[in-house]
């Protein structure tokens, strides 16, 4: 208990907390300050529809701007820290850890982009709140196909640039018939990634999907 507390407090002493949106000190453990935890505006569920028969509800911690959106951005420096804290406030703000879920699926890199950044911001998501709810991570789909970035084309192109670009892992078929899967992205613009992945994981029949991601615009 002794070797603990010292522990703790040299870890405080040599790499104090701070707010990663406006940078100050903080005098315990957390993400944001209370000034920017209090500056995400909550946002209410919405509805993607993935096909006529099928749709999906998405939970989101706030919006796509500060200070909310340095933290999203963080994952082009390669500051994977940035994914885990993200991680934390999807688990600490949204509704999701109120909902039922059997698997979670995180939207999956390009190999190209993935070797480029060194993780995927999606899939460290995903393992934090595996580890808050006790869930697993399935990573059941694989991207096959680079295609330039959402942000790089119109919002009329984005659900044509996403158009097939997920295949699922035979191997999970069975194992997700009938289940309730999270899918988790770390923003979302038009929806058009989410419908993608999801229409591909409705191949394996599931109970639900439902999708979680840090930010919408």
């Amino acid at each position: 208990m002794l070797k603990e507390t010292y522990n703790f407090i040299i870890k405080k002493i040599i790499a104090p907390p701070f707010c990663r949106a406006c940078q100050i000190f903080l005098s315990h453990d957390d993400v944001l300050c209370a000034e920017c935890h209090a500056g995400i505006a909550p946002l209410i569920s919405t509805e993607v529809f993935i096909t006529p028969k099928y749709s999906c509800k998405v939970f989101a911690v706030g919006k796509y701007e500060d200070p909310l959106k340095p933290l999203i951005l963080a994952k082009s420096w390669s500051d994977r820290s940035a994914s885990h804290q993200l991680g934390q406030l999807v688990w600490e703000k949204t509704y999701i850890r109120h909902q039922e879920f059997d698997f979670i699926v995180p939207v999956p890199l390009h190999w190209t982009r993935f070797s480029y950044r060194g993780f995927n911001q999606a899939q460290e998501l995903a393992q934090v709140l595996a580890h808050k709810s006790g869930k697993p991570v399935l990573n059941a789909l694989t991207r096959t196909r680079r295609t330039p970035f959402q942000s790089a084309v119109s919002a009329a192109q984005r659900e044509a640039n996403v158009n097939r670009v997920f295949a699922l892992n035979e191997l999970n078929k069975e194992q997700l018939k009938d289940k309730h899967i999270l899918l988790v992205d770390d923003l979302m613009t038009t929806g058009a990634t989410l419908k993608s992945a999801a229409r591909e994981l409705i191949r394996c029949k599931p109970a639900s999907i439902k999708a979680v991601v840090v930010c919408r615009t």
